[in-house]
């Protein structure tokens, strides 16, 4: 997909960009637990993607049939997720059909009469104890203070406007601020303290660069969402497909027996992925790719399967490193023998992390001092005879 900088696409924007974008849906999605869920506005779907990792299922809408065609494309492998083209003033969806509706960075980008269509209809195809969680930029910080005016925003709101706004439909209304700063974070050791005490220079706006709202009619959302939170990153969101070979009849493995899903990690970098072995032809081993195109660090904890498994052997490892085998290369691979004639799942959990820039180079760098000690040592060694 062509990056115009209307969409943010993972991977074309900063890091700091990156990041504000991704906090918001990481803030909510366990909260959506057994959900039925509309991402309104969902771009190129890496939001849509997060939530249906907790949600029941997730519907991603977009007004670009463009956008739409290439999420449908990108995560087919995602089961309880699917996208749609559908306009914000004109849901296609029942009376009451959603549990949640989420809205991150898209209200701003159409007209007075469209946010206001959009307004009613959220609150038409939510359940009645449903919840809108919705953000737009806080014109106040965002363009006027900043003197940057976004070509893409046609609508923009300050703090009250967006608050009376959002009351036309809904009688709760709780308000968040984000903004992205240099932080340094000191935490317990084992990172259990849920408190926050904020320190910060004087200089710095208490109000928020992007504002986020929880509405309902129903039951105040605030009471059992929270969204205050510090997000810690250190590299760029990637989408991560895992797979699954299974062997052929002549033990050699191909496209025609590969499943793909989605690996998506926990804030300890743990995984949890799930094939459906049933209609496979009686299969003795597989290989289990954790991700594509990129350097990790990973390791099976442990395969779960009403089958019989054996052995579980990394093919291509450079070594163990602390949690995991460190794969050096762009296509890791583990090996899983056993006994799987009428075995209907296979699931593997464990630990997985892309390694960031710094960590290959601090890795590269170590193999480069190991191999010259290793020539000092040859050629310490006298001639022999």
């Amino acid at each position: 997909m062509e990056y115009t900088g209307e969409r943010f696409i993972p991977d074309n924007d900063g890091i700091e960009i990156e990041a504000e974008h991704i906090h918001r849906y990481k803030a909510i999605s366990s909260s959506l637990k057994n959900m039925k869920v509309l991402d309104a506005g969902c771009g190129t779907g890496y939001g849509s993607l997060l939530m249906s990792q907790y949600a029941l299922n997730v519907t991603g809408i977009d007004i670009s049939d463009e956008t739409i065609e290439w999420c449908n494309s990108h995560y087919e492998a995602q089961k309880n997720l699917n996208f749609i083209q559908a306009s914000l003033d004109s849901l296609p969806f029942n009376d009451s059909e959603f549990d949640c509706i989420v809205i991150f960075e898209v209200i701003e980008h159409v007209n007075k009469e469209i946010q206001n269509s959009f307004l009613k209809e959220a609150k038409r195809v939510l359940k009645p104890n449903g919840i809108l969680i919705i953000s737009t930029p806080n014109k106040s910080v965002y363009t006027d203070k900043s003197g940057y005016h976004n070509p893409f925003h046609i609508s923009e709101f300050y703090i009250d406007d967006f608050k009376s706004f959002l009351k036309q439909e809904f009688k709760n209304v709780k308000l968040y601020n984000q903004s992205l700063y240099l932080v340094s974070s000191i935490s317990d050791e084992a990172m259990k303290e849920r408190r926050v005490r904020v320190i910060q220079n004087s200089s710095i706006d208490t109000e928020g660069k992007y504002m986020i709202a929880l509405c309902s009619n129903g039951e105040n959302p605030a009471s059992y969402i929270d969204l205050s939170s510090v997000y810690k990153y250190d590299s760029s969101f990637s989408i991560n497909m895992s797979s699954l070979y299974a062997s052929s009849k002549e033990g050699n493995y191909s496209q025609d027996h590969k499943q793909s899903t989605v690996l998506v990690t926990d804030e300890d970098n743990r995984f949890s992925v799930t094939f459906d072995i049933s209609h496979l032809p009686d299969p003795s081993h597989f290989r289990f790719d954790p991700v594509e195109n990129c350097f990790c660090i990973c390791n099976i904890d442990e395969v779960l399967t009403d089958g019989e498994v054996k052995s579980i052997v990394p093919l291509n490892a450079l070594k163990y490193q602390k949690r995991g085998f460190l794969f050096m290369n762009i296509d890791p691979q583990f090996e899983i023998r056993g006994e799987f004639n009428q075995a209907t799942f296979i699931t593997i959990t464990g630990y997985f992390k892309v390694m960031t820039p710094v960590e290959i180079s601090e890795i590269v760098d170590d193999i480069y001092q190991q191999m010259i000690q290793t020539i000092k040592k040859n050629n310490s060694i006298p001639p022999q005879g």
